[in-house]
């Protein structure tokens, strides 16, 4: 096995984050001298002159060193706190639909800084994030511009982009989310037909607009007069909203009174290809152009639209904006909790520098974001004997879900992490569904299916090298139930053929692109 990943964990508690050790994350440029600072154009000059004002009474620009620290965030409607309400005042209205959130997770971070500027915009596009582009949205700075002037005036800690939603020609969330939630209001059937043919293309597109906002942002930082070890910058990639097991929500509140108006199929396409599709683009822009990754995509399962307490809003009218289509603009997106979980996450990476990389997850219905380092690496959960994979049946992640006997092909329904603190195995296709003894019944013959991961002990498992044991049953091991694909998974006795498993390292020719669309006819979606 792999070295499993480091892990931090926060509670959803402003005291607790505010408790944070705190510590700068980028370290102080000693040997090496600072670049000049480029002259802003007349116009940002003279806002910068402003600002500065009052920040400190005079003009001047002063060294790094004698300013006030700041934090800063980018983007679009993801990181701006559309959806959270309590807008900034001007950005919410006719001529400015930034939906910018006093709620919004910048401000409920743990990190030490002076002010915080969350220039982030709804409809925000890569091409925004470019200074000088002249590329502005509704009566505001380019939020590029934006960040000249607050890097000349404060020194930037961190600056935190999420970005790459709304590039034209590429994924374009918010008309994709608008029509399938139509068709389902309006019962014409699932979009996803619609867009999983040309889904990989589109995310190209975002990927390479991705690339263009990190170059411009270290450029703006660099004729700003920083070395890049004065700031940390920070890509996030985008949680799914929601998934297609909200029925299994005890308290589901209706499809109309939750706001979980998207086919069930539409949310499985989402959840299974579109958005880790998309968190492939948004990585590989990240770790190609060389800077911090947090990944997000994981977040909010368990936590998506109508799931047990939800991160996300669901379809949701303003009735007071109406008959505009700005009504139904805060649907589908993070609401107060999802941007405390981003607060968390951001923070406790933050305070890792040496991190390249992280992935965030509520790991077993917790409600509160832990924070591993790295990158999670699915892999088989494979029988030695028969060559065959475990296999969540039908493509489904729903509770109670068999786990079969099948050829081991690379697909999201074979694929499983084990989380060495928490014993427990997760399926690819949620975070928040785990590898389950059915009833916590010890005892060879028991089957094992996927749960809403819970941390109890009957979801704890041992990986050695003679099996796959729960905790405190060394005789009880994973197995299948007969020979050939399509036998159950349960438990048996140790030392058999069937009992041989091992988490199996992936090798296939194309193991994201494969098996994406297999759960299409499924009788639960």
């Amino acid at each position: 096995m792999s070295t499993p990943p480091r892990r931090s964990t926060a509670i959803l508690t402003a005291a607790a984050l505010t408790a944070l050790a705190l510590s700068t994350a980028a370290v102080p440029a000693q040997a090496q001298e600072r670049p000049d600072i480029v002259p802003l154009p007349d116009h940002l000059e003279t806002i910068r002159a402003a600002e500065a004002a009052e920040l400190y009474g005079g003009t001047d620009i002063l060294p790094l060193e004698d300013r006030k620290t700041s934090l800063v965030s980018m983007g679009d409607s993801e990181i701006s706190g559309e959806g959270v309400g309590n807008y900034e005042d001007g950005t919410h209205e006719d001529g400015n639909w930034c939906d910018r959130s006093y709620d919004q997770a910048l401000f409920r971070t743990g990190i030490e800084s002076d002010v915080q500027y969350n220039v982030a915009c709804s409809g925000g596009a890569s091409p925004h994030l470019v200074e000088g582009s002249g590329q502005q949205q509704w009566n505001e700075l380019n939020q590029g511009d934006n960040l000249a002037v607050k890097a000349r005036n404060t020194h930037v800690k961190l600056v935190w982009i999420v970005v790459g939603a709304n590039d034209e020609g590429g994924i374009q969330f918010g008309p994709t989310a608008t029509e399938c939630v139509t068709n389902r209001i309006l019962f014409l059937g699932p979009c996803w037909p619609d867009h999983t043919e040309d889904w990989e293309a589109r995310v190209e597109v975002t990927q390479d607009g991705v690339e263009t906002a990190i170059d411009a942002v270290r450029q703006t930082m660099t004729d700003a007069g920083y070395l890049g070890t004065d700031y940390d910058m920070v890509v996030m990639s985008y949680p799914s909203p929601g998934g297609p097991d909200v029925e299994d929500n005890p308290d589901f509140p209706g499809w109309y009174s939750g706001g979980c108006l998207l086919y069930l199929a539409d949310a499985a396409f989402a959840r299974n290809k579109a958005v880790p599709l998309f968190e492939d683009g948004i990585r590989d822009a990240a770790l190609g152009k060389g800077v911090r990754y947090l990944n997000a995509q994981r977040l909010f399962d368990g936590h998506g639209v109508c799931e047990a307490q939800p991160w996300a809003r669901g379809v949701y009218v303003e009735v007071g904006v109406l008959p505009s289509e700005h009504a139904f603009r805060q649907s589908l997106h993070p609401n107060y909790l999802g941007h405390g979980a981003f607060a968390q996450c951001i923070t406790e990476f933050y305070e890792h520098p040496d991190w390249d990389t992280s992935t965030c997850v509520d790991p077993a219905s917790t409600n509160g974001a832990t924070l591993y380092e790295g990158l999670f690496e699915f892999k088989d959960l494979k029988n030695g004997s028969s060559g065959l994979c475990a296999d969540a049946e039908g493509y489904d992640s729903r509770n109670g879900t068999d786990l079969v006997s099948w050829n081991c092909h690379g697909g999201r329904n074979q694929g499983f992490w084990y989380d060495e603190e928490e014993r427990s195995l997760h399926v690819e296709l949620s975070h928040d569904r785990c590898v389950d003894v059915e009833g916590g019944r010890m005892q060879a013959g028991t089957p094992v299916v996927l749960w809403d991961c819970n941390g109890g002990l009957n979801q704890q498992f041992q990986v050695s090298g003679d099996g796959v044991h729960p905790v405190g049953h060394a005789d009880l091991c994973l197995g299948f139930d007969g020979t050939g694909t399509g036998k159950p998974l349960e438990l048996t006795a140790c030392g058999t053929a069937a009992s041989g498993f091992t988490l199996a390292d992936r090798d296939y020719a194309d193991p994201a692109g494969y098996g994406y669309d297999d759960w299409i006819g499924s009788s639960v979606y």
